[in-house]
């Protein structure tokens, strides 16, 4: 299981993670990342951690539909916009904000999955979930929302560490 603890401790990690490094973002924020062809920006990433920082969802969703509660999710339908487009659409949505802005904006989502962890019983974070990704072991619901930190924004957040180190000493 991914205890509560562990869940608080790489929550907390993130956002100091985050607090470390949004100077840096700031002032590099439309430099390109490394590994995509400069197709993202330090910005553009930015704000695709904010749209998922919410990390209990997908575990939550899980859960509901284990329990019956939803659907299984719908495969994705032809014409769907491609991952890039979506972060299009999530760095539009933010425009207007500031580098700062997007990282309250994360560490505001953080604090509302840590909420929801916390009205989970400890059989619901120890609940198995199938997983979705064919051939890997069910993961807990506390293990989904673990590796939706882990997997998913803190190699976001590795991009633009990369980005970022490539143009100053000051990581």
């Amino acid at each position: 299981m991914a205890n509560r603890q562990a869940l608080e401790g790489e929550i907390k990690a993130a956002d100091a993670r985050l607090d470390r490094l949004a100077p840096l973002m700031d002032s590099y924020q439309a430099d390109r990342l490394l590994d995509d062809g400069g197709k993202w920006s330090v910005r553009d990433c930015l704000a695709h951690v904010a749209a998922s920082a919410r990390i209990s969802g997908a575990g939550q969703r899980a859960l509901q539909r284990v329990r019956g509660e939803a659907p299984a999710p719908m495969p994705p339908q032809p014409g769907a916009p491609s991952i890039d487009e979506r972060n299009l659409q999530q760095s539009t949505d933010r425009t207007d904000k500031s580098m700062q802005a997007i990282v309250d904006e994360t560490k505001a989502a953080h604090a509302a999955a840590w909420e929801d962890v916390r009205a989970m019983s400890d059989a619901d974070l120890d609940t198995k979930v199938p997983d979705a990704a064919n051939g890997r072991p069910a993961p807990s619901v506390g293990g989904l929302i673990l590796r939706s930190l882990e997997s998913h924004e803190m190699r976001q957040l590795d991009r633009i560490e990369d980005a970022l180190r490539a143009r100053t000493r000051w990581l």
